[in-house]
This record gives C-alpha cells, sequence and structure tokens, in this order.
C-alpha cells in the first residue's frame, strides 16, 4: 500500500471555505447546545409540577406511601377494610411485631386515611366490635380478679 491510499479523496478547502464549515459547526453545536438546555428546562419543570402535586395529596394519603408503602404494594389496602379500631390494631402491630416505623403524631393520620378510604363491610364491623368488647371484658376481668386477691 502507498500513502496515497490513505488520503481522502475529497478536494482540500480554502482558507474561506475552512472558515465558513467552522462557521457552520459552531453554529450547529449552539442549536443543539440551546435544544439541550431548552429540553432540561422542561425536564425540570415537569419535575417540578410532579413534585408539587405529590406534595399537595392529603397528609394520610403521603404518610401511607412513605411508611406502608416499603413492604406493602399500593393496591394491598383495596381488599382489606377495617374500622378505625381495626386500622389502629393493624399499625400498632405493624410496629411492634414488624419494625415498622412510624412516629407517634403519624398514626392518627395513617389510620384515619386507611379508616375512610378502605371501610369494612357490616360483618366486619361486627366482628371487629365483639372481638375489641370482649378484649375489654377480658381486661376488666384480670383487674377485678387481681384486686380481689389484695
Amino acid at each position: 500500500m502507498c500513502a496515497g491510499e490513505y488520503q481522502s479523496g475529497s478536494r482540500r478547502l480554502s482558507p474561506a471555505e475552512r472558515a465558513r464549515e467552522m462557521q457552520r459547526i459552531e453554529q450547529e453545536c449552539e442549536r443543539e447546545a440551546q435544544r439541550e438546555r431548552e429540553r432540561r428546562a422542561q425536564e425540570e419543570q415537569a419535575q417540578q409540577a410532579r413534585a408539587a402535586a405529590l406534595a399537595a395529596r392529603p397528609l394520610g394519603v403521603r404518610l401511607v406511601e412513605a411508611r406502608c408503602g416499603v413492604c406493602h404494594p399500593s393496591d394491598y389496602f383495596e381488599s382489606r377494610g377495617r374500622t378505625y379500631l381495626g386500622w389502629w390494631a393493624t399499625v400498632l402491630r405493624m410496629e411492634v411485631f414488624n419494625g415498622a416505623r412510624i412516629e407517634a403524631g403519624e398514626r392518627v393520620p395513617i389510620v384515619a386515611h386507611l379508616s375512610n378510604s378502605h371501610r369494612a363491610t357490616a360483618a366486619r364491623q361486627a366482628i371487629e366490635s365483639t372481638l375489641a368488647a370482649l378484649v375489654v371484658a377480658a381486661a376488666g376481668w384480670l383487674v377485678v380478679r387481681r384486686v380481689r386477691r389484695r
């Protein structure tokens, strides 16, 4: 192979042509940079709009997603209706036995949201009320029994 085979087949540019070509390339780079800045600005606006929409949701919804969504998928609660007391006991159980990190001030909004959006059926309400009454009666019986022994 000779050195001529490595050379381009195109003609050499004159200094004026080279200057015009460099100017065209610079303009093209500037247009591309401008498009990229516009794309980033639109992306930033969309991200801010999403953040504002998420922040505008009720506190209970945000807390359920932040605290319960760590372990449970978003559709987990759809088929699990409970009364206020049932959701309160469920949240307490998640804290005690499952190690859920829920602050004391967060429990009430979480339970309120769950009990309002995922209500118990009439049968479930009757069962939960009966169980609550049995727990209170058993606790009262234990207290009375302990007092009588003294």
